[in-house]
């Protein structure tokens, strides 16, 4: 029994993780065009690739077409989603972010355009657990722990769309970001002179002493 083509008909169907893997077959230079269709299609839908071979061309055409429209379409900011019955909610606000999210985030971000590699794992830093929400739909989310990036893996299968609004609302972040750096920067060099200024004082010595 063949098995019902399922086609994508916009962002919120296609995942991080079909996307991850898009951009890898992208950068493969060891197929044909129609190789590439074939895998490509493999990928944004159901079909095996073994299955592909009896598709006429021009219906994997249309396939093709749909997919790319599918990918083209612009999205909006969403700041909470639900995924295996989580609710998870966008960071409420970067003024409040702590330095292990801060490091955290640095070191996910992505590099250039097509850096998606490690996209879930920058994906489970802004979004997490909502744990409260109050009557005007302000709500708060768990707590930044670094250990949660072992289980980063389950954001491969949230909606690109998600994504992608996330990945807009970040970009114009990126200043404020920068502000924040330039904070942490000055208070972790405020305290270092503040300790090194202690130390030369003879503080430090005396509280040894006592």
């Amino acid at each position: 029994m063949k098995a019902k083509l399922i086609l994508p008909e916009h962002l919120g169907e296609i995942t991080l993780g079909q996307f991850q893997r898009y951009t890898e077959l992208i950068k493969r230079k060891d197929l044909s065009e129609h190789q590439f269709n074939k895998r490509k299609v493999e990928i944004f839908t159901n079909l095996k690739y073994r299955d592909i071979k009896g598709v006429r061309d021009i219906d994997l055409k249309d396939i093709l077409n749909q997919i790319d429209n599918a990918l083209g379409l612009t999205v909006e900011f969403q700041n909470r989603f639900t995924l295996d019955g989580i609710e998870y909610g966008f960071i409420p606000n970067f003024d409040e972010i702590t330095g292990g999210e801060f490091v955290a985030i640095k070191d996910y971000e992505p590099k250039h355009e097509n850096d998606v590699e490690k996209m879930h794992s920058l994906m489970s830093i802004l979004f997490r657990p909502v744990v409260s929400e109050d009557v005007f739909k302000n709500y708060n989310i768990k707590s930044f722990d670094a250990k949660d990036l072992d289980n980063s893996e389950t954001f491969k299968r949230m909606p690109l769309s998600v994504v992608n609004g996330a990945l807009g609302f970040f970009l114009n972040l990126e200043s404020e970001l920068l502000t924040l750096i330039q904070r942490y920067t000055e208070e972790e060099r405020a305290k270092e002179v503040k300790h090194q200024s202690i130390l030369k004082s003879g503080g430090g010595m005396q509280l040894s002493q006592n």
